[in-house]
């Protein structure tokens, strides 16, 4: 058996799945590219509910191991703190994770500008370039817009980002069972 019949036969087991978790990602950021703001109250509650678990986790280990140190307890409470101040007021929470994002999307633009600047004037500079444009130009309209817009901006990229990972994934699925497919002959089952 080949090596290429092995890895087929490997990623024919999860041909299906992929398939249906992908469709169903594509499914939900579609749904959040319709109802951003939903999108965005969903996230910072997820998060907020997060990061209290994470809180409890680390109180069990400060309990346990730290039970007389500041420091030991600063984590845990910082984060139950954080996170209840999410889920009691998500709009602040959603304004604190747009400028985040926004932090984000100022160095991803650095980068990029970094890389066209070290790739120039070889092959591929130019996307390296765009990339770096297109961050910077929703960083500074996401900044413009903030906190008012968050919701909107927040709900709008993560929504886009599901939509496409979950496209990517059911496009990977439909590839494997087109190889799969050649390779057996079209008798695929």
């Amino acid at each position: 058996m080949t090596a290429k019949h092995q890895e087929v036969d490997f990623i024919k087991a999860f041909e299906r799945s992929i398939l249906i978790v992908g469709g169903i990602i594509a499914a939900i950021g579609f749904i959040g590219v319709i109802a951003p703001h939903i999108m965005a109250v969903t996230m910072t509650v997820f998060l907020g509910v997060l990061m209290i678990l994470g809180g409890i986790l680390f109180g069990y280990y400060s309990y346990q191991y730290h039970t007389r140190s500041f420091v030991g307890w600063f984590k845990p409470i910082l984060l139950v703190t954080v996170g209840a101040m999410m889920l009691m007021n998500p709009r602040a929470g959603i304004a604190a994770v747009t400028l985040l994002v926004t932090l984000y999307l100022f160095m991803d633009a650095y980068a990029g500008f970094g890389l066209a600047y070290m790739r120039y004037p070889g092959s591929g500079w130019g996307w390296f370039l765009l990339n770096g444009v297109l961050s910077l130009f929703l960083a500074v309209l996401m900044l413009i817009g903030w906190p008012a817009t968050s919701p909107t901006f927040l709900g709008l990229y993560i929504s886009i980002s599901l939509l496409f990972d979950g496209l990517s994934l059911f496009m990977f699925g439909l590839k494997i069972k087109s190889e799969e497919e050649k390779i057996s002959g079209g008798t695929s089952s």
